[in-house]
């Protein structure tokens, strides 16, 4: 099977379990605005955020370079250093996120810090476990793990408060997290077999310092990228408060969830085979791959931006509690940075491949200067949507400073024609599902007919011009099976 055919398989395989995981993270949204008050939303919210950050900063640059290479590990003793090594420096984090956990709540005296904490301990282990799994193509087993995960966010919080309304704690928020995330990381301890090929004895110097090389220069990058991604949260919650961040993160959560799924879906499905064929035969056989990937990622996210624009708001009334409609702008933002941000990760491949990631920090770093300066100009004259127009302002910046910088080594290329297609049938499905929210019935009845009708018609134009042939007939073939 050709490379080509290869990647669009696996990005066919994953694409539709991580639409499913995404409508899990979006149910689970709509249920805690429902379950919890506004407060309780807005705490559990910037910590989250905050876990997010800290696992950027001070664990991302490890798991990059474990995630690079795993591969060729594995290959050698069943990455038995690796994981060793991988093992020790993650004891190593927790023990010292303990402790500044530790003695935040002592200081503050509130818990909120332990349960970030162990927020932190259990996501980290399966965002690392789950990368790894991705990279050695156990895809089946990754696919359920983050099903179960999601699930299981969703189940536990509402197990625990035994379906209350406006619960005031968010203690049952980090309980379903920590334990959704830690049995899926246990899970993906078991499936790499980690419990026969982890030894203290093991533990590579050698390979740590090949880590310190390629991820180090990474935490940069993880601390510009973080900012990138989440400092308007932080701005919206020191102008506005809590509650106002509740409204905003709940509806940015819609969209970020959504295209995490999207671009996770379809990079997983891509880059594994990208490496290989970069392996094997350098830029000539890796940069075709490259291309494809992108051109199927335009394929799914275009219309995904457009179709999400036109239903914010019957979405943002159906999904949450009553004043989170307030938010509906921001889904559609966030949709559009999320674009500008996945073709960046694209972009990127080729600093990546080559292991220059000093060049991603300085693009990344540049684009967060710009993201600061917009948010807090945009929050002041807009309120706190503007923070999520600020977002689009910044990640166009990063993706047109990175793609200017990185057309000296190689930069992805899709056709012109070929974008045209998908542009003007993502245009006929946001039409159509605009028009489907102009009908006069409930939210729920104008959201199911402006999903069916955008969806119908975008398969249609896309199928008719051509562009869409070869990855319906994926498709079908999978169907028959």
């Amino acid at each position: 099977m050709s490379g080509k055919n290869t990647m669009t398989r696996d990005a066919m395989l994953f694409l539709p379990a991580k639409v499913v995981e995404g409508l899990l993270v979006i149910a689970c949204s709509s249920l805690y605005t429902h379950i919890f008050t506004q407060n309780a939303v807005g705490t559990f919210g910037i910590v989250n955020t905050t876990v997010q950050f800290c696992y950027l900063v001070v664990a991302g640059w490890m798991a990059n370079a474990a995630t690079r290479y795993v591969g060729e590990e594995f290959r050698r003793d069943r990455a038995s250093a690796l994981f060793s090594t991988v093992s020790a420096i993650y004891l190593l984090i927790c023990a010292a996120v303990a402790a500044v956990a530790l003695c935040a709540a002592a200081v503050t005296r509130d818990p909120v810090w332990l349960g970030g904490a162990c927020m932190f301990f259990s996501y980290t282990v399966f965002q690392i476990l789950n990368s790894a799994l991705i990279q050695l193509g156990r895809m089946r087993a990754s696919i359920s793990l983050s099903l179960f995960s999601a699930a299981g966010k969703l189940a536990i919080a509402y197990a625990i408060v035994h379906g209350a309304s406006d619960y005031p704690s968010a203690a049952p928020a980090f309980i379903a997290n920590t334990l959704a995330d830690g049995l899926a990381g246990l899970g993906a301890v078991f499936a790499l077999s980690i419990p026969t090929v982890v030894r203290l004895r093991w533990f590579s110097r050698p390979l740590l310092h090949k880590f310190f090389a390629y991820g180090v220069p990474l935490m940069g990058v993880s601390i510009a990228v973080a900012l990138l991604n989440m400092i308007d949260r932080y701005l919206v919650t020191g102008f506005f408060g809590k509650e106002a961040f509740a409204v905003y993160n709940q509806n940015n959560s819609i969209a970020s969830g959504i295209f995490t799924m999207i671009s996770v879906g379809i990079m997983r499905g891509v880059y594994p085979n990208v490496l290989r064929a970069w392996r094997d035969g350098g830029q000539a056989a890796a940069k075709p791959l490259l291309d494809q990937g992108v051109r199927l990622y335009l394929l799914i996210a275009v219309p995904a931006v457009a179709g999400l624009s036109a239903v914010a708001l019957p979405m943002s009334r159906f999904l949450f509690a009553a004043g989170y409609d307030a938010g509906a702008p921001v889904i559609a933002y966030t949709a559009l940075a999320m674009l500008f941000m996945g073709l960046t990760e694209y972009a990127n491949k080729a600093y990546e491949l080559e292991q220059s990631t000093i060049h991603v920090l300085q693009n990344s770093a540049a684009a967060a200067a710009i993201k600061v300066v917009c948010s807090v100009v945009l929050l002041k004259t807009l309120g706190f949507t503007g923070g999520a127009l600020g977002s689009v302002v910044a990640f166009a910046s990063y993706f047109i400073i990175t793609a200017v910088r990185v057309r000296k080594r190689f930069i992805f290329r899709v056709p012109a024609k070929n974008l045209a297609r998908i542009l003007v049938c993502a245009l006929l499905c946001g039409a159509a599902a605009f028009g489907c929210t102009l009908l006069p019935v409930s939210n729920l009845l104008r959201l199911i007919c402006a999903v069916a009708a955008g969806a119908a018609v975008y398969a249609i134009a896309i199928i008719a011009s051509g562009e869409g042939r070869a990855e319906a007939q994926a498709v079908l073939k999978r169907l028959k099976r």
